[in-house]
């Protein structure tokens, strides 16, 4: 690869992920969404949610998802953030988009903070399962496992709500940074996603820096070669 080839490519490794760091703006994208099955996570033994009338013994953790682009598809493992409807495994037309309009500041704040104190830790089946009940009390109930829509019963696995309590009493406290990216599947009549990521290392930064000062180099050379 010549000099001229390698410039180029810092350069534009640079310019994409300097965009990724900042945040730029996608617009929604329209894609096919379907579960294909189940990660880790366990049973609640008897919960009472939003979607049923009466205590069931919900899946509660990880699943794995499909999402098709077009021609290219994918595999994801992603939470429920959705306890009103069911997921589906025939693919749905879903939205790729943020968390807003769909949650207000609070709610978005909130949950980012909960992946953050949460996910590094939903390596167990316990500990995946707790994280999808105190998602779904955070995002969509008034997180209280005793009260609201998402509510324990004399069923529910002890084990299960200690852990999901311990979460919802902790996570508020978290004031580090921010280590993962969230991505929003919404659907009008399948259950809503959030995928998760990790934030780009730090040494990607200079990778940023790199093509931006690579950029200004070329742009000085050309300027004093034309005066």
């Amino acid at each position: 690869m010549n000099f001229a080839s390698k410039v180029t490519r810092l350069v534009s490794t640079g310019l994409l992920m300097g965009a990724s760091l900042l945040g730029v703006a996608h617009a929604d994208t329209t894609v096919q969404v379907s579960e294909t099955g189940l990660g880790l996570g366990q049973y609640t033994g008897g919960l009472q949610l939003p979607i049923q009338a009466s205590a069931a013994n919900f899946w509660a953790g990880l699943q794995t998802i499909k999402v098709t682009d077009g021609a290219s598809s994918s595999s994801f493992q992603a939470f429920c953030i959705d306890p009103y409807q069911w997921s589906s495994g025939t693919p749905s037309t879903y939205t790729q988009t943020s968390f807003s309009p769909t949650f207000d500041a609070t709610h978005i704040a909130n949950i980012t903070k909960l992946f953050n104190y949460a996910y590094a830790s939903a390596t167990t089946n316990l500990n995946a399962a707790a994280l999808q009940l105190a998602l779904w009390e955070v995002a969509n109930d008034d997180g209280n496992l005793l009260t609201g829509g998402v509510k324990q019963t004399a069923n529910t696995y002890a084990s299960l709500v200690t852990a999901t309590n311990s979460l919802l009493s902790s996570y508020g406290a978290y004031a580090g940074p921010s280590l993962y990216n969230l991505t929003f599947y919404k659907s009008g009549a399948q259950q809503d996603f959030v995928t998760v990521s990790a934030v780009p290392e730090p040494g990607t930064y200079g990778m940023m820096l790199v093509g931006l000062g690579l950029i200004g180099t070329i742009a000085l050379r050309r300027k004093n070669r034309n005066s």
